[in-house]
């Protein structure tokens, strides 16, 4: 998978990637408006675009940009962002060091087996009180199969292996959640956003080539008429375009006695 992720293009892909309104949206929501001297963690980061875009609003912190892909890392031009190069599964980070993490569209990418203890690794290297916000897709309850499924399709072009790297995992709202419970966070879903994204957006970013595209256009136009209406899933000017759900959680790390030990307003 590392291969196919390293050559995406993030200027030219999906322009869910630059959504003012979902950075906007991560910013109020991290809580680092008049904030300094905090430890950011963009996790699963990619070429740093959340880092990127928090600095731009909030200079005067700390920013780390991690990521299994070293190609991806060395995009990142600012030399006041920090890139480790690590796996989300195993953070390269002290105990109770960062402030605040921030992972927007890549959880879903874990294997289902594997999402709790990604959440624990994260809940480990949090100080107490501090911060994890999640932007990412959600499956609605009764089409989390099919979801799924066209994921994993996609993401098998783009070079996954099923049997090496497991199949991704997209949770409903309520598997979020749990999820969260089971590693130690106190949980709050903030707010919701729709990715829309044309197929065409996955050529032009390099996950998939134009044959692909054919494929998986076939694959979504033949989803049930129910799946359609959930999705607004239309072709539009040649273009098949699919409208995708995005849940923003907040989840604080408590103390051992449920108590946010924070002394700040954050």
């Amino acid at each position: 998978m590392q291969e196919g992720y390293s050559i995406r293009d993030f200027n030219q892909g999906p322009a869910t990637y630059a959504d003012k309104e979902l950075a906007d949206k991560l910013f109020e929501t991290s809580g680092l408006k008049n904030l300094s001297g905090k430890v950011v963690l963009d996790l699963m980061s990619g070429p740093g675009k959340v880092a990127i875009g928090l600095m731009s609003k909030s200079p005067d912190n700390y920013y780390v940009a991690l990521d299994g892909v070293v190609d991806l890392l060395k995009e990142i031009k600012n030399p006041e962002i920090r890139s480790i190069s690590g796996d989300a599964r195993a953070l390269p980070l002290r105990s109770d060091s960062v402030d605040l993490v921030v992972v927007r569209y890549g959880l879903k990418d874990v294997p289902q087996e594997q999402q709790v203890g990604v959440l624990k690794g994260i809940h480990v290297v949090l100080k107490p009180g501090k911060r994890l916000i999640i932007a990412d897709m959600m499956s609605p309850n009764e089409m989390k199969e099919w979801i799924n499924n066209q994921h994993s399709f996609k993401q098998q072009f783009n070079g996954r292996n099923i049997l090496a790297d497991g199949m991704c995992n997209i949770p409903t709202e309520s598997e979020w959640i749990a999820n969260l419970l089971e590693a130690k966070f106190h949980v709050d879903v903030v707010d919701y956003h729709i990715s829309q994204v044309k197929t065409s957006d996955w050529v032009n970013g390099g996950q998939i080539t134009s044959d692909q595209q054919k494929e998986l256009d076939a694959f979504i136009l033949a989803a049930p008429d129910e799946v359609k209406d959930k999705f607004n899933i239309r072709q539009e000017g040649g273009d098949v375009k699919v409208d995708y759900p995005v849940i923003i959680i907040r989840a604080t790390k408590f103390d051992r006695n449920g108590e946010n030990t924070d002394a700040e307003s954050y």
